[in-house]
């Protein structure tokens, strides 16, 4: 079981890998408030998914999975941020301290529910980078709002993110009405 576990950890933290690096080769175009927002967003979710994780492995210790996932959220807030900002870098880290704390106290907290928690923890982490690249995507874009609603093409961005929402919300329902 701990494999599965340790497979999460790497798919969130590889996600987040990418997540930054589309940002810092981008980072020209984007603004403060929108580096604020990208590298708190990768800061948090992926400091909460890892203190997730590490709270259901070590559940007799809070400390230790507590102090890892923020340290984890700290680097990857400051590593998102700091291309774009000094401000973004500190929002993002955090953000990751945030984090890290919510993550480690739910992975203690879950008991025999552990594996859905981290599937479900999951799908919402996929959910949110798609999001975020879709604002990464609009803030280096060269077309303005207007622009793109005329053309149609606004719609069109926004609905794999809708449908997979739908997705996650049907999962949900599914799983909590199963008992």
């Amino acid at each position: 079981m701990n494999v599965f576990y340790l497979a999460s950890l790497a798919v969130v933290t590889g996600l987040s890998g990418r997540s930054i690096y589309s940002a810092y080769r981008r980072r020209p175009a984007i603004s403060c408030m929108a580096g604020m927002m990208i590298a708190m967003t990768i800061g948090m979710m992926q400091s909460l998914a890892a203190g997730t994780i590490a709270g259901i492995l070590l559940p007799s210790d809070l400390a230790v999975p507590t102090a890892g996932a923020v340290l984890l959220g700290i680097v990857c807030g400051y590593l998102a941020g700091k291309p774009i900002s000094t401000m973004a870098a500190l929002d993002g880290m955090l953000a990751g301290i945030m984090g890290g704390m919510m993550g480690a106290m739910l992975g203690v907290m879950i008991g025999r529910h552990a594996v859905m928690t981290v599937l479900f923890v999951d799908v919402i982490f996929v959910f949110i980078h798609i999001v975020l690249h879709q604002l990464i995507n609009e803030e280096t874009a060269a077309p303005s709002a207007a622009e793109k609603t005329e053309t149609g093409q606004a719609g069109t961005v926004l609905l794999h993110p809708y449908v997979f929402g739908l997705g996650i919300f049907i999962l949900a329902a599914v799983f909590l009405y199963q008992g």
